[in-house]
């Protein structure tokens, strides 16, 4: 239920803010649902920048949910590679296949038909039906979350008991019944251009009045953080096997954040080891020599890995399945996963 004091104090000075100040992206220009529902995805963990360019050659590809529905997932892992999180990719594809043949290509408007949706959370539930249908349902993510645990001073781990449903409750008492959507993406923009999470641009704050984190001078501790993972450090062996204008390739199987995407032939191993020839033999086929081609660092979650590819010589046979002689010419259509991209940029070059 909103709250008239925090009406005055919080939304209106906000909303007003947000409509003189607000960033123009694509995905504002109306109120497409569709469109809506891409950015949404796009954004969920990656940041306003890294999307713009995806976003714009998706919707030149995909322009409508009909579109999308008609895809392969092929073509559509291929318009997403780089963005990560592949995962919401393959759900964003399933939802608009089910729009197409369960609600005749039109976008739903109810949000229990929303909810329904493969890969339709709460936050994209609210954020969609908020933004595309003038619905009165508060859209949560870490810049409101950022937002709200430092206006009310609320401590604890936001994803947590007891934090998580003070933080729930509060934006909830803030939601305007009138324009939610706005003040959903006010929220959010307020987050991600002065509430930062580091150095916060408080005198640009318009509700920075009744701010407890800016009176007390404890922004930087909120929101609390919850303890992080511990890196762990991983080597890749990665090889080049190349004959008659072919290359073999891998394609990942079922779950994980990389679920078959193509890669060279690797195997990953918990120490560093010269021996590493030994279990790629056993796991892709006999050779006869390796020679190291380069060397590459990243990271995935909270793993370091180092990357070393090889060209194989004398490669006799492959044994997995997932594995398939490739023309070269064809490897740029194909969705690869981010590290080994930049080595088939690298390596698989057309003479």
């Amino acid at each position: 239920m909103e709250s008239p004091v925090l009406q005055s104090a919080f939304s209106r000075p906000l909303l007003d803010w947000y409509a003189a100040n607000r960033r123009k992206l694509p995905w504002r220009d109306g109120k497409d649902p569709y469109a809506v529902f891409v950015s949404e995805v796009m954004l969920q963990q990656t940041q306003v920048r890294a999307v713009l360019p995806y976003y714009a050659r998706w919707m030149r590809r995909f322009p409508t949910v009909e579109a999308l529905a008609r895809a392969s997932e092929e073509e559509v892992l291929k318009e997403w590679e780089g963005l990560g999180y592949y995962r919401r990719a393959r759900l964003l594809h399933a939802a608009a296949r089910m729009v197409a043949s369960e609600f005749g290509g039109r976008f739903p408007s109810d949000p229990e038909e929303i909810a329904s949706l493969p890969g339709v959370g709460p936050y994209t539930l609210a954020a969609v039906a908020s933004i595309a249908f003038g619905k009165a349902l508060a859209a949560v993510d870490g810049n409101v979350i950022r937002v709200v645990t430092r206006w009310f001073g609320i401590r604890g781990v936001p994803s947590r008991r007891p934090a998580r449903p003070k933080i729930l409750e509060a934006v909830q008492r803030l939601l305007p019944s009138e324009a939610p959507g706005d003040f959903n993406q006010a929220v959010m923009e307020l987050g991600a251009t002065v509430c930062l999470p580091r150095r916060p641009c408080c005198l640009l704050c318009p509700i920075r009045k009744g701010c407890v984190a800016s009176t007390k001078g404890i922004q930087s501790e909120l929101p609390e953080a919850a303890p992080s993972k511990a890196a762990v450090r991983q080597f890749e062996y990665a090889g080049l096997v190349m004959r008659e204008g072919k290359v073999l390739l891998c394609r990942r199987g079922d779950g994980g954040r990389m679920e078959r995407l193509w890669q060279f032939p690797s195997v990953i191993l918990a120490k560093e080891s010269k021996r590493w020839t030994g279990r790629w033999k056993a796991r892709y086929g006999e050779m006869k020599g390796a020679e190291l081609l380069a060397v590459l660092n990243y990271s995935v979650t909270h793993y370091r890995i180092r990357l070393e590819i090889y060209r194989i010589e004398g490669f006799q046979r492959y044994k997995l399945p997932s594995a398939r002689w490739t023309p070269i010419a064809e490897a740029p259509k194909l969705a690869f996963t981010a590290a080994h991209r930049k080595l088939a940029d690298r390596f698989l070059v057309l003479t």
